[in-house]
């Protein structure tokens, strides 16, 4: 293996991808000279020469050097006979740091007219470009964030660009645009099938090629904020007709959902009143929750957290997404097949069956789940409607997540990576951070920082590691109660 000097002391994660391939017996020869990538903003980490048929054992492979050292492969693309593989992980002010490689194949011929016509046909029908609906009350930070991302778009996509709630090929510039009067029956309709036309006609003419040449696409509300906020579409009326025309509407590929309290939000902005704020923030949960695509962003934050967030989120949607088109192997738990049967009946809400399948196993699902939830014991479990549950997480039985009297209809949102062990309940307006670990019969009224262990009745076994010596160190301690109001929703 040829090794440029200095791209180790350079790149050391570089270094340590060079050295793991060498090791899984992968013979390749790396190029002086890197060379820039067309279809993303990051210069080339380094080009790698292999044989042909070690090309397709690459995927497998870089998938397990992520998984070992932290990092996501995000994003794959192809070229001829080159594939371009990106990689992504969180530096110290935790947003995404992102590294590329370009795997060439040795002596590689020039396709023939067929086969790049295939692959322009590939790239048509799995863009590389996200499609993403941000949305949320005024004043939660949500055009904030999406100026942020369209001014500066992530490494993986080679421009960005914004669109304010629908593509606008039809009327670009609304007839009275601050207008709140209602429209009448007619008006409402026609205004409905403007919308439709417009979203169906302006993807297939102007989204699907920009996100054919990689293009990060954020829309500034969507068609389905009119199911959460007619009123700011003068639509009062005709929300059954405007469900129905949901399917005919281009589905974007990520929801960033801006959840913010109404108490915080009160102190941000005087537009929205207070019991409007409450009943928004339950309307963007219940339109929303059958999607597995849909993250609930914490808009409590200072702006730039939120926009870590979000870049985090985008990020994650991308290594979901490119472990789907590579067919890498699923590294979650399998689930026994009387989980199967549960998770089966309970998303397609069988009339009758449904009911009985929750009856013989004492469970009642209402929540969307992702497909890689662990349910190692189905029996016992109890998930509010509004409840956000993350990837990878871990739920074990007799496990209750769900409101409380004073907020019946906020529930909690789970983290990535949580294991919640047996009897514990999870109640309220409360968010899990990731990779937390709630104890079995714990109870949880309180926000949990990620990582955290949690014991007993909101008591969080805290676990840091000295610097200096390297010994961890555990404390308990009462997570503190923050100010709220009890306001009913």
């Amino acid at each position: 293996m040829q090794q440029p000097k200095g791209i180790e002391a350079d790149a050391p994660r570089l270094g340590a991808l060079l050295r793991y391939l060498q090791t899984e017996q992968v013979e390749h020869v790396v190029s002086d000279e890197p060379v820039e990538d067309d279809c993303s903003r990051v210069s080339l980490t380094a080009t790698i020469v292999v044989a042909a048929e070690t090309l397709p054992l690459l995927p497998p492979l870089l998938n397990e050097f992520c998984r070992r050292h932290d990092m996501q492969l995000v994003h794959n693309w192809c070229h001829g006979g080159d594939e371009l593989f990106m990689f992504s992980w969180l530096n110290e002010r935790q947003r995404p740091d992102f590294m590329s490689l370009r795997v060439q194949r040795h002596a590689a011929k020039q396709g023939s007219w067929w086969q790049r016509k295939r692959e322009q046909l590939r790239r048509w029908r799995e863009p590389s470009g996200l499609l993403i609906a941000c949305l949320g009350p005024p004043g939660s930070g949500r055009s904030n964030v999406v100026e942020q991302l369209g001014a500066q778009p992530l490494a993986p996509f080679a421009a960005a660009h914004v669109i304010n709630i629908r593509p606008r090929l039809m009327r670009p510039v609304p007839v009275d645009p601050d207008s709140r009067v209602p429209r009448g029956r007619l008006g409402t309709i026609a205004k409905l099938m403007m919308f439709v036309a417009d979203y169906w006609l302006g993807y297939w003419w102007r989204i699907r090629p920009k996100l054919v040449a990689s293009t990060m696409v954020v829309s500034n509300r969507y068609f389905d904020d009119i199911l959460v906020d007619p009123g700011y579409y003068r639509i009062d009326r005709f929300r059954s007709l405007a469900r129905w025309l949901l399917p005919w509407v281009p589905r974007p590929q990520l929801w960033l959902v801006f959840d913010v309290p109404s108490e915080v939000l009160q102190t941000r902005t005087r537009e929205v009143a207070e019991e409007e704020a409450g009943r928004l923030r339950s309307e963007y949960r219940k339109v929303l929750r059958r999607r597995e695509d849909v993250v609930v962003l914490d808009a409590s934050q200072t702006l730039d957290e939120l926009s870590a967030e979000a870049e985090r989120a985008i990020v994650a949607q991308l290594a979901r997404r490119t472990a789907l088109r590579l067919g890498l192997p699923d590294t979650s738990k399998d689930n026994p097949t009387s989980t199967d049967v549960l998770l089966f009946f309970c998303r397609r809400h069988v009339p009758v069956l449904s009911k009985l399948v929750r009856v013989l196993f004492n469970s009642d699902i209402h929540c969307r789940l992702p497909g890689d939830v662990h349910m190692p014991h189905p029996y016992g479990i109890v998930l509010h409607r509004q409840a956000v549950i993350g990837h990878r997480v871990t739920i074990m039985q007799q496990v209750m997540i769900g409101g409380r009297d004073g907020n019946p209809n906020i529930a909690p949102v789970i983290g990535d990576d949580v294991t919640i062990g047996a009897g514990a309940r999870i109640l309220g307006d409360v968010r899990i951070g990731k990779g937390a670990t709630i104890g079995a019969n714990a109870v949880v009224t309180r926000d949990i920082p990620p990582g955290a262990t949690v014991v007993g009745a909101d008591r969080i076994v805290a676990t840091s590691r000295n610097s200096a010596t390297g010994d961890i160190e555990a404390k308990v301690a009462k997570f503190p109660l923050p100010p709220r109001r009890n306001t009913a929703a």
